[in-house]
């Protein structure tokens, strides 16, 4: 094809009348396909073998045949044909089981402990829909990384994106009995100063723990001998005994009710971080999305 060929209305309409002629190899049947006559037909079937630069059709008096720049070109029509059914059914606005593919970016710790079993369970109830889920900490562009569906656990910064609230975390001073049963007393948040704490360093006051009592606010630098980007390393450093550390209430409560951790300071609060499931304006129409949405909605509420 010459570099001046454009898909343009009528090329689509040759195109289109070409390729019934050329599975046909009968104009007559062909035109009645596309709904034109066949003189109209053979004018248009004209035009594409002056726009391609050769002729697609053999004629004789017995019987017409492809060339083979026509053979090729009746390979490129079969090609948009699917391309362009591919891109019907897509648009079509779906019913019953809802089915498509969806990416996911839930935070490291939040996103295995409370997300992961409410994904298994929805997938589980929606078996066409496929996920692909990236557990990260790091911010992350939805529109440049096509995510569909994030998970934020603080502050948001993106204004541009539809949020919802699903919950509060609350984080916790905990520590592991054995380490308490040799450690100093702790019944002030200054005592802090005297002991070992482990800091997680994606909390983004870094190693300021921050208390709230009766509105009081009080403020300790820590100096951490252990600093983890990681809260699972986190929690496992505290269940080993190395020292005091702050976790989310996800993580910690479990743990507590078990024995293995003890939390401290349980009358100086520390502070906590909204949870919001974030989307694309418009994104939650499809209908894959907007139940994993109202799933993970209903069941976040619920606990």
């Amino acid at each position: 094809m010459n570099k001046s060929f454009e898909l343009t209305p009528t090329r689509l309409r040759e195109l289109r009348g070409f390729a019934a002629a050329a599975r046909r190899l009968n104009f007559s049947q062909a035109a009645r396909e596309v709904g034109c006559t066949p003189s109209v037909l053979s004018r248009r079937i004209a035009a594409l073998e002056d726009a391609v630069g050769g002729k697609l059709f053999l004629r004789t008096t017995r019987r017409m045949t492809l060339t083979a720049r026509g053979e090729q070109l009746l390979a490129h029509c079969q090609r948009l044909e699917a391309v362009a059914a591919d891109l019907a059914a897509d648009l079509r606005p779906q019913r019953g089981e809802p089915a498509g593919r969806l990416c996911l970016h839930l935070p490291a710790a939040y996103g295995r402990y409370r997300i992961a079993p409410l994904l298994a369970s929805f997938m589980r109830r929606h078996p066409l829909i496929r996920v692909e889920a990236v557990y990260d900490d790091a911010y992350v562009d939805m529109v440049e990384a096509k995510i569909d569906l994030a998970v934020r656990v603080g502050k948001l910064a993106d204004a541009q994106l539809v949020a919802r609230r699903v919950g509060t975390m609350r984080r916790l001073l905990c520590a592991s009995p054995e380490y308490l049963g040799s450690a100093p007393p702790l019944v002030d948040p200054a005592d802090l100063k005297v002991h070992r704490c482990i800091a997680f360093s994606g909390l983004r006051t870094g190693t300021l723990w921050q208390f709230t009592r009766q509105r009081r606010r009080r403020s300790v630098r820590i100096d951490p001998v252990l600093t983890c980007n990681d809260a699972q390393a986190v929690r496992d450093a505290s269940l080993a005994g190395v020292g005091i550390a702050l976790q989310g209430d996800y993580m910690a409560e479990p743990l507590i009710a078990e024995g293995r951790l003890v939390e401290v300071l349980p009358d100086w609060p520390l502070s906590s971080s909204p949870i919001h499931l974030l989307w694309l304006p418009g994104a939650d129409r499809t209908p894959a999305l907007r139940h994993l949405i109202d799933d993970l909605v209903g069941a976040l509420a619920a606990e």
